[in-house]
């Protein structure tokens, strides 16, 4: 075997690596987040995170120096902070105040529903109508997030509805953000996006808390205890940007569409962990709706990246 090729498999298995490590990172977050609960944060609190996180996303920045793509128009980078409150404040807002309410694996079979979103606010600004395979999709993916909330079990279904409320607003808000700001990842660049979004998300937050302690409605920044701190600091470097880099680092080695196809491992490692750290169970119900969720949307997105579909 020639060097050349040996060059390429060792290319292709560390980025395969990589990616793995950075799903395994990334779909641990809700389990993170909830043992922050557990400790006594508010959901709110969590993105402190995003604070911590801001100097590390520059650092990325100065690490890889990322030359300015061609064809950038004027007030792209404002474009980039305001997709960035939506993406990396607003939604993960409305995600942790959900995920108070309802379990990791419920959390996260939800969160899976914004590809349908997407569609919908994607044939929304085109004005185009949908096929009937793309329809029965969505039906399915709906009856299924019904089943996974609790189906006919009344009681157990209006226990998850709250949660499910602000983690689907949250899957909303990030299908939105994919929607309106995605020809910025190619018009700026995505370590150049993410450093400016998540300023901006940090600067969304400080004004945030500000007007809640202001109202008295909030728990100052520096009440809580050191460890709790820490709990914060591993969230941002553990499930952002950890998976962020490595995640970087894979698609330069086997490409956007292997790693998206590898990334698709995320939810079923969340009901894992879900159930291995939280101790979490779902009745037969709630599993089948879970499978549901889970098997047509990864149908649907696999489909997209076979054709080289974009929204």
């Amino acid at each position: 075997m020639r060097a050349e090729e040996q060059s390429k498999i060792r290319e292709a298995a560390a980025g395969t690596i990589f990616l793995l490590i950075g799903t395994v990172c990334f779909a641990s977050k809700s389990i993170w987040i909830k043992w922050a609960y557990q400790m006594g944060a508010e959901p709110d609190a969590v993105l402190y995170r995003q604070l911590l996180a801001v100097p590390l996303f520059w650092l990325i920045f100065l690490i890889y120096r990322p030359p300015m793509p061609d064809g950038k128009k004027k007030g792209d980078l404002w474009k980039a902070c305001g997709a960035g409150v939506f993406c990396f404040f607003l939604s993960p807002l409305l995600d942790f105040i959900g995920l108070n309410h309802v379990s990791a694996m419920v959390e996260r079979i939800l969160l899976m529903s914004y590809p349908l979103f997407v569609f919908g606010f994607a044939a929304c600004r085109d004005r185009k109508m949908s096929s009937i395979q793309d329809l029965f999709a969505v039906l399915a993916v709906m009856f299924g997030l019904f089943l996974a909330l609790g189906g006919w079990n009344a009681e157990l279904f209006q226990a998850n509805m709250i949660g499910a409320v602000f983690i689907l607003l949250s899957s909303a808000v990030y299908a939105g953000y994919l929607v309106l700001s995605g020809h910025l990842v190619h018009q700026i660049g995505g370590i150049r996006l993410n450093a400016y979004g998540m300023t901006a998300a940090g600067a969304a937050m400080m004004l945030y808390t500000g007007i809640k302690s202001a109202a008295g409605m909030n728990t100052p920044m520096a009440a809580y205890p050191l460890s709790m701190y820490g709990l914060f600091a591993v969230i941002a470097v553990v499930t952002t940007v950890i998976p962020f880099v490595l995640m970087l680092e894979g698609i330069k080695r086997i490409g956007a569409q292997r790693a998206a196809a590898i990334s698709m491992a995320g939810p079923i490692l969340t009901i894992f962990y879900g159930a291995l750290f939280l101790g979490e169970r779902l009745g037969l119900i709630q599993v089948i709706g879970c499978a549901a969720v889970f098997f047509v949307i990864t149908g649907m997105e696999y489909r997209k990246l076979k054709t080289g579909k974009k929204e």
